[in-house]
């Protein structure tokens, strides 16, 4: 009795000692209605959501940037525009910078007149990359000033993808840019123009979607999950060593374009 009753005990005991704890939930961060010149920076482990952020006249660093460990991102009508380079040569309207970012979305968002790179998710690790309805455009009349102040300049502004699940992108506008998808990415869904986009791998998973298909008709999760280390993260060829496509929204990218409005005030309200 005495060893029956011992055992009961020490059962109690380990079962007492046992802790059973749920996963935290991430923080939710809502940031809305805000004009800035200052850059953004998201480095949290948290769900992000940015409704109507303008971000312009930042110099020699990117209007937004994403670093750390980040749950998800979720942009709807914003704007990054407006980015120079500085003392450190660097340009871009949004980027990442060692981030992981488990789900990233844009809706109705404009990523536009950055020197160097419209967007840069490169640098980092992530599950679902999805783009809808967004601009990602040069105008006309930056393009020509950037090519004036760097005649041995060929190419447009560009955006990178890189280390992706799976990068979807639906019914968005390219102008005076170009799209290069590294070979990192697994999977690529496609929806409206791709005229622009260049993948550097015959070997990447490409869908495309016909006008107003569902992508839920695909039957695929699109709840991927960003899994990979950086620092383990393939290392990419520099894109401005790449060779420039033959053509641009109709015409050589090394042209330089002629005067025309700036369509960046036709259809981006102000706040």
């Amino acid at each position: 009795m005495r060893r029956i009753a011992a055992i009961a005990i020490a059962f109690c005991l380990a079962a007492a000692a046992v802790v059973v704890t749920t996963p935290a939930r991430a923080a939710v961060t809502t940031i809305k209605n805000r004009t800035i010149n200052q850059p953004l920076v998201l480095d949290q482990n948290d769900d992000y959501i940015l409704h109507k952020v303008y971000i312009s006249g930042v110099s020699d660093v990117a209007a937004l940037t994403l670093t750390g460990k980040i749950s998800s991102v979720r942009l709807s009508s914003c704007v990054f525009s407006n980015i120079w380079a500085g003392a450190t040569g660097k340009a871009s309207a949004a980027e990442a910078q060692g981030a992981i970012v488990g789900q990233f979305t844009a809706v109705d968002t404009a990523f536009e007149d950055a020197q160097h790179q419209l967007l840069c998710l490169r640098e980092g690790a992530f599950g679902t990359v999805t783009f809808q309805r967004c601009k990602f455009r040069t105008t006309d009349s930056f393009l020509k000033k950037i090519y004036a102040e760097d005649p041995w300049r060929t190419t447009p502004p560009t955006c990178e993808f890189a280390n992706i699940d799976r990068l979807e992108l639906f019914d968005n506008e390219y102008v005076n840019t170009i799209l290069i998808v590294h070979p990192s990415v697994k999977t690529v869904v496609l929806r409206g123009d791709i005229s622009n986009l260049r993948l550097e791998s015959p070997s990447t998973h490409v869908i495309r979607l016909e006008k107003d298909q569902d992508p839920a008709s695909l039957g695929f999760d699109r709840g991927a999950v960003a899994s990979a280390d950086p620092a383990n993260s393939p290392v990419e060829e520099d894109p401005e060593a790449a060779p420039a496509p033959p053509s641009v929204d109709g015409e050589s990218a090394a042209q330089a374009p002629t005067d025309a409005a700036d369509p960046a005030t036709e259809d981006v309200a102000t706040p």
